[in-house]
């Protein structure tokens, strides 16, 4: 984003983003959330204010997928493979309102609409006492988060959910934050998810109006496998129908 100058003691000072720049409008002053210039025939973007919020999304829908078109029932939060019972993938929502105190009435698609850079994008769960054991200090195994070519409010149970995986601004998760999460005892973490501005705005805004995939793969599920199937990571999570401890997506956007 180019900076906004004005004329100052002899020099051009960068107008500092804000609330204090404001135009007359009507009868009264404004503060803008934009100031833009012509350029080259076409109006582009001299300066933006920032006025950052931070907003958690709780999980209101989740359910988890195999390869063999078998979803399950227990609403859990599921990836990696355990012994003869395939890979797993689980489909989640985040498309009700914010818990943030002061914007419980705004859904994700509704803040973007005022704040649509995303400048943070993280993702939090709870691992229950599922999953085969605390995942080994030493795996390289990652996992993936990514979007689906579903959108929010569809009933999960009426499609294949791996034919609608999508890679566009895909995140990985690295073994390193996987390792060492317990399953004795409900442990929570929090994953801050990577890559530019614009990859963490497109995900967040397919998000507002579609569904989340997990999974250790994108691709070629197996549906059973044997022992050559089972992952160090293999994890049951805290789903949307549990009392505490639900997936939550926190955002923090600007203008």
């Amino acid at each position: 984003m180019a900076t906004f100058k004005y004329r100052h003691g002899g020099s051009w000072v960068s107008l500092p983003n804000g609330t204090a720049f404001k135009v007359r409008h009507g009868d009264a002053w404004v503060n803008p959330s934009k100031v833009k210039v012509r350029h080259g025939g076409a109006w582009v973007d001299a300066w933006s204010k920032s006025d950052p919020i931070t907003l958690a999304f709780e999980c209101n829908a989740s359910q988890g997928w195999r390869s063999t078109a078998a979803w399950r029932t227990d609403n859990k939060v599921r990836f990696g493979a355990f012994d003869t019972f395939g890979d797993n993938l689980t489909v989640l929502e985040f498309s009700a309102d914010s818990t943030t105190g002061g914007y419980t009435s705004t859904s994700l698609q509704e803040a973007l609409a005022v704040r649509s850079n995303v400048t943070a994008l993280k993702l939090t769960l709870t691992r229950g006492t599922g999953g085969s054991s605390t995942i080994s200090g030493s795996t390289s195994e990652t996992l993936l988060v990514g979007q689906l070519d579903k959108a929010n409010g569809t009933s999960m149970s009426t499609y294949n959910a791996g034919a609608s995986v999508q890679e566009t601004n895909m995140q990985t998760i690295p073994a390193s934050d996987l390792q060492g999460w317990s399953y004795l005892s409900s442990q929570t973490k929090q994953f801050t998810f990577g890559g530019s501005a614009s990859t963490l705005t497109g995900l967040a805004t397919h998000l507002s109006t579609k569904q989340m995939w997990i999974s250790e793969k994108s691709s070629s599920w197996i549906a059973s496998g044997g022992g050559t199937s089972t992952s160090d990571i293999y994890s049951v999570c805290n789903g949307s129908a549990d009392g505490s401890g639900k997936p939550v997506l926190t955002v923090t956007m600007d203008y």
